[in-house]
């Protein structure tokens, strides 16, 4: 399954501080929405009860109403004559919205709301309180709203969510005073108000964020590296420390334990290599005296165990020195290299053959040593598999790999770790005619490691073992 999303540091925590900013601010937008919502309602209400009770007081002051419901007053034009006209629409435009402004004021025996008019049960109870509170007896309250139509929305200042409201109160004689308005949608300057502020907020929040993600993730990627540099036998430099004191202490205790890792194997291949060395002399001693053994049968089984020991310490002085290489790596042609091995194979008669005629493929190694590790694996597949087959292949990424198959019965797959281990054979006999000294595969996986490699062992689909030399792309 994929991963989603970033695998840095910094980039993670960039993306949980704004999936959380996000959230903070949908949550700040409903609680603004919710807020500014309950204000609108609150002086839609208090207008509509101030004209309610306005239009109460004209009637009780007997202003006439017109055959439609309206109030109607005397008027002087700039001639001096008298005329009338309705009260539909108040002349003070520049009130918000909230107010009422372009309403009108309707008498009749029923509520004057629109067919297509939803009520608004809020509302109608917010305007009851504000008439209890204003001393203005009704007998009922009832308010409704609906979507302004297009060619209303239209010619309002702000169209988007434009409404018609109506409020209705029944007064004492049983007759209705209807409160119609048209009013604009919510300030579209709200959501342009909160995407500044979200902007504004990711800029003072993941500017430093990711200064710190990459104080803290430069360090480590510097510590990631040094791991998978660090070589057996090769004392590398300590890691620089640097970032915040927990990534400094960090640093300080890989660079300690890497220097306790180095003294361990160093410690390990001088013992190695002096255990070695201390039983040359008397395996020497030993070779002498056996040649005055008069019993020429005996003579030759004792000579044949001396050489059989003999043969073991170069192994583990051969092990010694794979983690502390005296050889200087050099460029080399390894197709070259395995196809000289096979013909020297062949020469002495050894069933060892070579995959495919390869390409120039040169790599910077230790000649020597990978001679070395190439032969043991040579070796375990002629004894055990019956014969050998050499091969060299490219990766797509630039890694090399020489292979050596055989055509014999292969490994048990949970043995096959322990192969790699030192002096693991699966002949249990030491008689090196039947099974070797069990350090052939562990030689050549520490000359693999130190060319940066890797030695694999698989069983192959058609039968038998495949052993692989697996070099990195260089650089």
């Amino acid at each position: 399954m994929p991963r989603i999303g970033p695998r840095s540091l910094a980039g993670q925590l960039m993306l949980v501080t704004a999936i959380a900013l996000m959230l903070a601010q949908a949550i700040n937008l409903a609680l603004l929405v919710q807020s500014q919502r309950h204000e609108r309602v609150a002086a839609i209400a208090a207008g509509a009860a101030a004209q309610i009770g306005e239009a109460r007081e004209r009637l009780e002051l007997g202003v006439p109403v017109d055959r439609r419901g309206g109030f109607r007053r005397d008027r002087r034009d700039d001639d001096g004559r008298r005329g009338r006209d309705r009260i539909d629409d108040d002349d003070d435009d520049d009130r918000r919205p909230e107010d009422m402004r372009r309403r009108r004021v309707l008498i009749d025996d029923v509520p004057r709301f629109r067919p297509e008019m939803n009520e608004w049960p809020e509302l109608a109870y917010r305007v009851s309180r504000h008439l209890a509170d204003n001393g203005v007896a009704v007998q009922d309250v009832r308010a409704a709203h609906m979507d302004a139509p297009a060619p209303i929305a239209a010619m309002m200042a702000r169209p988007r969510g434009a409404q018609i409201v109506a409020v209705a109160a029944r007064l004492d004689d049983g007759r209705w005073i209807t409160i119609r308005a048209r009013l604009p949608g919510a300030a579209p300057w709200l959501g342009n108000m909160l995407l500044v502020q979200t902007l504004i907020l990711f800029a003072l929040l993941l500017g430093p964020l990711l200064f710190v993600a990459w104080r803290v993730s430069r360090p480590l990627s510097r510590l990631a590296q040094a791991a998978s540099d660090t070589r057996p036998g090769v004392e590398a430099e300590a890691v620089r420390e640097s970032g915040p004191e927990d990534v400094r202490a960090l640093t300080r205790a890989f660079n300690a334990m890497r220097r306790r890792i180095h003294a361990m194997l160093s410690e390990k291949d001088h013992m190695l290599g002096a255990i070695g060395h201390d039983l040359r002399t008397p395996l020497a001693s030993l070779r002498v005296r056996v040649e005055q053994v008069e019993d020429e049968a005996l003579r030759d089984r004792m000579a044949a165990t001396i050489t059989d020991m003999a043969a073991m310490l170069d192994d583990i002085l051969s092990l010694a020195r794979a983690g502390q290489p005296v050889e200087q790596p050099e460029p080399t042609d390894l197709a070259a290299m395995i196809g000289a091995i096979a013909e020297d194979y062949q020469a002495m008669g050894r069933p060892v053959t070579l995959a495919a005629e390869g390409a120039l493929v040169s790599r910077r190694i230790r000649p020597s040593s990978m001679r070395r590790a190439i032969r043991n694996l040579v070796d375990n597949a002629v004894t055990y598999g019956g014969s050998a087959e050499l091969g060299l292949s490219r990766g797509s990424d630039g890694s090399v790999t020489i292979s050596v198959d055989d055509k014999g019965p292969g490994i048990p797959a949970h043995r096959m770790a322990d192969m790699l281990e030192p002096f693991a054979r699966m002949e249990q006999s030491r008689n090196r005619n039947t099974g070797g000294s069990g350090l052939g595969l562990t030689l050549a996986r520490a000359i693999a490691q130190a060319e940066g490699g890797t030695l694999t062992l698989g069983n192959r689909p058609t039968g038998g073992l495949s052993a692989r030399i697996t070099l990195p792309p260089e650089g």
